[in-house]
């Protein structure tokens, strides 16, 4: 038993030494690069049920920035659908949503783009339900899409903190 504990504890400690050789500090910690983030984004109004759901997400996670905010983010979303599996009789079983975000991190004041990039992914559902089931997996897959742009904007803006 011993053993096994000073085992763990000198892993432990070797594993903090290799962290703080190589400069990793905390994104949201203590003069973290991305503390300056929390809330300080004003986001553009969304248009439409998609965007709110990007909105709220990312707001959930930076926080909502007022009128006062020292930057404000733009955000143009679109979805596309393709099937992606059927059966030997040709009926659609499986389909695929495509995501596509554009953001771009505006200077409040000025209107100055500091970060900018377009961002994909991918989610699918079952259409192999009744209508209504169907339907509510396409709701889902939508929100989950949105959900996934949302944490990837949020992680392209951690990375651009520092440079902001």
């Amino acid at each position: 038993m011993w053993l096994s504990d000073r085992r763990s504890l000198l892993f432990g400690g070797l594993a903090a030494a290799t962290l703080a050789g190589c400069g990793f500090a905390p994104a949201y910690g203590t003069n973290g690069a991305a503390s300056k983030l929390q809330n300080a984004i004003r986001i553009d109004t969304p248009g439409s049920r998609n965007a709110y759901v990007v909105t709220r997400r990312i707001e959930e996670r930076l926080g909502a920035g007022g009128a006062d905010a020292p930057y404000a983010l733009g955000l143009t979303l679109s979805l596309s659908e393709e099937s992606s599996a059927s059966t030997s009789d040709g009926a659609l079983t499986r389909y695929q949503v495509l995501g596509r975000v554009t953001y771009a991190l505006r200077r409040a004041g000025s209107g100055e783009v500091l970060d900018s990039n377009t961002l994909r992914h991918f989610t699918g559902y079952s259409a192999s339900g009744s209508t209504v089931a169907t339907l509510q997996a396409k709701r889902d897959a939508e929100e989950r899409m949105m959900v996934i742009l949302a944490d990837r904007v949020i992680q392209e803006l951690v990375l651009a903190a520092p440079d902001l």
